[in-house]
């Protein structure tokens, strides 16, 4: 009995010193709390200034994203709009080029009464000296109709043809043949005829020019009609280097034709043409 009140006499004083030292340590942080704070955020602040400015780029940057995908979809919004009016402007382009063709191959062709299909062309063989264009049978197209463009100068004629699309072999095919006048401005001197080959890479030779006409370098060379595939008086070009040899029966000359491949998007197929 008096050994457990010894030590209860012994616990009793210690509790009582611990609480007293636990009140003395709150006062002291209540007395020198702004002290405290003050080292704490001394200590800190490196680490807050870190972490908010961590958070303010995470912010910033979140922001800058977010404008750049609305400007993004501004901007694609305007492109699309731009495209639009481009279209709108192309469409009205060519429709201002192709009613301006038919109303020059109209002038030209005014004392001939022919049916013309206007055509795109949408590639070209150089190898071949052929052209395609975007007319075929479904637009009454067939083989051997001729192909002009606006000025009146003849490229070539149809010689196959497809449902919606058809070549052209351009007069400077190795194998296109026809017959020609030499145009002069003499009126009273018998007309002088020749046949026009091609030689293929877009060039073309004058042959079977009797040695006794006189032909010379810039003569116009049109359409005859004699062998009934192509209208009379279609341009062809023009001579550009005669060779005349008095051994041989026949002169020829080079040709520089009119029918250039270059700048050239549409022709003109004469549908209707018969022999006249």
């Amino acid at each position: 009995m008096n050994v457990f009140l010894n030590k209860r006499n012994t616990i009793l004083p210690k509790i009582l010193i611990g609480i007293l030292i636990f009140l003395i340590f709150i006062a002291i942080l209540n007395l020198f709390q702004k002290q405290f704070n003050n080292f704490f955020y001394s200590i800190s602040n490196p680490l807050y200034k870190a972490l908010f400015r961590a958070g303010a780029n995470t912010s910033g940057f979140l922001g800058l994203f977010l404008e750049a995908n609305n400007l993004a979809r501004i901007n694609n919004e305007l492109i699309l709009k731009n495209q639009e009016l481009l279209d709108e402007i192309s469409f009205l382009q060519n429709a201002k080029i192709e009613n301006q063709a038919l109303r020059e191959v109209i002038a030209t062709q005014q004392d001939k009464e022919f049916k013309l299909v206007l055509a795109n062309v949408i590639g070209a063989d150089n190898y071949q000296d052929s052209i395609l264009i975007d007319k075929g049978s479904e637009n009454g197209i067939s083989e051997n109709m001729p192909v002009i463009n606006s000025q009146n100068v003849l490229f070539g004629k149809i010689f196959k043809v497809y449902k919606n699309f058809s070549k052209v072999m351009l007069i400077s095919n190795q194998n296109s043949v026809l017959d020609i006048k030499i145009q002069k401005d003499d009126t009273i001197s018998a007309p002088i005829y020749g046949v026009l080959r091609g030689e293929g890479n877009f060039t073309a030779i004058l042959d079977m020019v009797p040695l006794d006409r006189e032909i010379k370098n810039n003569d116009m060379l049109i359409t005859s009609s004699l062998e009934g595939n192509f209208p009379r008086g279609l341009l062809i070009g023009k001579i550009i280097e005669v060779n005349k040899d008095d051994l041989k029966p026949f002169q020829t000359a080079k040709v520089g034709l009119f029918s250039s491949l270059k700048q050239i998007d549409k022709l003109f197929i004469i549908s209707d043409y018969k022999l006249e």
